[in-house]
């Protein structure tokens, strides 16, 4: 697992709708002895508060999130340009020192992140309250956005039944020079990366890469309605092949439709 020890160079921006967003603190990732300072900058698990720092770099990026709630990362997922997991890794406090693991035993970072280490630090404009334990933890807090907005810069996705905010743009696929694409990995390790290719905040292709390799892409063609437009997988050595174009909407389908990122 490879973990950038220098940041200075790493590109944590966000907007100014992002950086006022609940959760929005630093997190401290320790590299070779030596502490750097990231921006949580996105919400892994959809309950407002952002618990991960997604870090740029040049031929990928690195999600840090601290798990443990002592406001230093303890875990890191490597994705390359394409958007697919490379590797995991988790932080031993002990010996100081970052050690490759499964990204499937990863723990997934819940509540606030960094926050909760600096819990009663924050003056009374925090809004988060930590008061009731299960609402954190709480699945069906954190899944429903029916009949809510994305906050401005993030995107939003149009399923059946609600629009599920997938949180800010980090990645540029078409080279422009802005990001298009908000990446989502879930608990089972399945990828999902959202695309918004016209700049109107909501998501016109989807890709969605399982944890077994297997890929389905989609495009938005209608009010909760997805046409799987190709499928294939990525072999053992890291390549892609297309299996066949897929065919119908995301209503009737079957796998590889809605079916496949409906979990979000």
């Amino acid at each position: 697992m490879y973990v950038d020890d220098d940041t200075s160079t790493d590109d944590t921006s966000t907007t100014g709708a992002d950086t006022d967003a609940a959760g929005q603190d630093e997190l401290t990732v320790e590299v070779d002895g030596e502490d750097y300072e990231v921006d949580e900058n996105y919400d892994m698990d959809g309950d407002g508060a952002n618990d991960t720092a997604v870090v740029e770099e040049g031929d990928g990026y690195v999600a840090y999130a601290d798990t443990d709630g002592d406001g230093t990362a303890d875990v890191a997922v490597q994705y390359d340009d394409q958007g697919n997991i490379v590797a995991g890794a988790e932080f031993d406090a002990s010996t100081g020192e970052w050690h490759e693991e499964s990204v499937d035993t990863l723990p997934t970072p819940t509540g606030d992140g960094a926050d909760d280490a600096n819990h009663g630090t924050t003056d009374g404009s925090d809004t988060t309250d930590s008061t009731d334990g299960t609402d954190a933890t709480d699945a069906s807090d954190t899944t429903d956005t029916t009949g809510t907005s994305a906050a401005e810069g993030d995107i939003t996705v149009d399923m059946p039944n609600q629009d599920v905010d997938a949180g800010p743009a980090t990645y540029d696929t078409d080279g422009d020079g802005t990001n298009d694409t908000a990446i989502v990995t879930d608990t089972d390790g399945t990828t999902y990366a959202f695309t918004d290719a016209d700049g109107d905040g909501t998501a016109d292709q989807a890709v969605v890469i399982e944890s077994d390799g297997d890929v389905t892409v989609a495009e938005h063609t209608g009010e909760d309605e997805w046409t799987v437009t190709e499928e294939g997988h990525l072999n053992p050595d890291g390549t892609y092949t297309t299996d066949g174009s897929g065919s119908g909407t995301g209503s009737d389908s079957g796998a590889g439709s809605d079916a496949v990122w409906a979990e979000r």
